[in-house]
């Protein structure tokens, strides 16, 4: 099944000009358009300082959640289940640069960008929220159209993600520090 749906998305890819350019912007440059976005979100001079102080407290726990998930979680999972990328196991030309040894699973991108997504959404932010939620989905499709996920790599990336936010978003919601 993951291959069927991975050959799907990747037929996209090496097509047209037009298409590449738009997996190659999601795939490999959206996530300076979503740091850009909150630190817009964060520094936009209409909000007075305790709602400045409520936002930069509420990004920071997002930011703690991502991290925690990618960098802690995802890779322990990838030490206990390494995987090839399919351009590897494939033999496909990917479409953004990516290590050929480094294991795919989960997808570290759907991980942390699925993590801010979920705790900025639980934390009440829904129009950040939404826009993160959009832009894990939109990088998420976009790596697996350039051939450097899974479709199962992606989906286990946002379970991850969503988790790590879920379990944070309780803790710091519990110490009322949200």
């Amino acid at each position: 099944m993951d291959n069927l749906f991975f050959a799907s998305v990747y037929s996209y890819a090496n097509q047209e000009i037009w298409s590449d350019a738009i997996i190659i912007l999601f795939a490999g440059y959206w996530e300076i358009v979503v740091a850009a976005v909150l630190l817009v979100y964060l520094w936009a001079p209409k909000f007075s300082k305790v709602d400045l102080r409520t936002r930069a407290v509420r990004v920071g726990w997002a930011a703690l959640s991502a991290t925690v998930a990618r960098f802690g979680i995802d890779s322990l999972i990838r030490l206990i289940y390494p995987r090839q990328r399919p351009f590897v196991t494939e033999d496909l030309n990917a479409l953004i640069a990516q290590n050929p040894l480094e294991s795919s699973f989960p997808s570290g991108h759907a991980t942390f960008f699925m993590a801010l997504a979920v705790y900025l959404l639980l934390a009440g932010n829904k129009k950040l929220g939404l826009f993160m939620l959009a832009s894990a989905v939109a990088i998420s499709i976009a790596r697996v159209a350039a051939g450097v996920h899974w479709p199962s790599d992606i989906l286990a990336g946002w379970a991850v993600g969503a988790l790590v936010s879920f379990v944070i978003f309780k803790i710091s919601n519990r110490k009322k520090i949200q």
